[in-house]
């Protein structure tokens, strides 16, 4: 399927990241890093809007959604900049910021109602004992 050769790329794609940000955490503070990550963002962006012969959308609502998501996704990544400059174990805290679909399905069943599963709640239980295992 199209959908786990675009995981994989993402994974590959964050892990990288992950590891990059890990070593620019050394050597700037967090804000400097996000801020510069960004301008790093800016070409894929324009690349994307560019090649693909799309323009701006004009939905103020998913306009609106997506700058706030924006917004978030920037604190996130200060926060997780921040914990890697504090020398923490950058495995730990990478797995356990990268439970943060824990925070999403929570929201979904607080707020879109959304139902889980006895399999998916035991999954959150295993992803929750991850983090107390990971962190020993």
């Amino acid at each position: 399927a199209r959908w786990i050769l675009y995981s994989l790329l993402a994974a590959l794609a964050w892990g990288g990241w992950a590891m990059l940000s890990k070593l620019g955490s050394r050597e700037i503070p967090a804000d400097t890093m996000q801020f510069l990550s960004t301008l790093g963002m800016l070409p894929v962006g324009a690349s994307l809007l560019g090649t693909s012969g799309r323009r701006l959308e004009r939905n103020l609502r998913g306009t609106l959604f997506s700058m706030i998501g924006g917004g978030l996704s920037a604190a996130g990544i200060v926060a997780l900049i921040a914990a890697y400059r504090s020398g923490g174990n950058t495995g730990v805290i990478t797995v356990t910021t990268g439970l943060y679909p824990m925070v999403t399905v929570a929201l979904a069943v607080s707020f879109l109602k959304e139902r889980l599963t006895r399999k998916q709640i035991a999954g959150l239980a295993l992803a929750a004992a991850a983090i107390v295992m990971f962190s020993w």
